[in-house]
């Protein structure tokens, strides 16, 4: 289940999953390997969400995704955002 305090970390290290993997080696791991993946693939959904160059039915499956594994609509809207600091930070 996607958290705040995990989007948090995800943004700390702009979705580069060997930094964070590399500074959290034998500590337990506050976000699992499969919903960093997750939140990487969001990320890149909600891209082609938001310019436009997805179906409708598209955008519906992505925001069923995220409403069934986002803990609360703070953490759905944190998600949005992160799209945004990720990709406005960092152009594809």
């Amino acid at each position: 289940m996607l958290t705040s305090e995990k989007i948090e970390i995800y943004k700390k290290y702009k979705g580069y999953y060997d930094g964070y993997d590399i500074q959290n080696k034998g500590k337990e791991k506050l976000i699992s390997d499969d919903e960093w993946f997750l939140l990487s693939n969001l990320v890149q959904d909600i891209y082609l969400i938001r310019n436009g160059v997805a179906a409708k039915s598209f955008e519906k499956k992505i925001t069923d995704e995220l409403t069934k594994n986002c803990d609360s609509k703070i953490t759905y809207d944190l998600v949005f955002e992160l799209e945004k600091y990720i990709n406005e930070e960092n152009p594809i």
